[in-house]
């Protein structure tokens, strides 16, 4: 299992780049699992999490 942590999601061209070598292949045929449960915590994060999800932030 490979792991790629961020704070932000995919938010730059660096990350994007560390993304796309972890998979060995194009992220429009990878797989993926994203938990945003850390941003509940935080004021609005429910809100937050609903952007990140349906790719409105990050």
């Amino acid at each position: 299992m490979k792991l790629l942590l961020t704070s932000a999601g995919i938010s730059n061209q660096s990350i994007r780049k560390a993304l796309v070598a972890l998979l060995g292949k194009p992220i429009e045929q990878a797989s993926a699992l994203h938990v945003p449960t850390a941003l509940y915590a935080i004021k609005n994060g429910a809100h937050l999490s609903a952007n990140v999800i349906t790719g409105k932030l990050g």
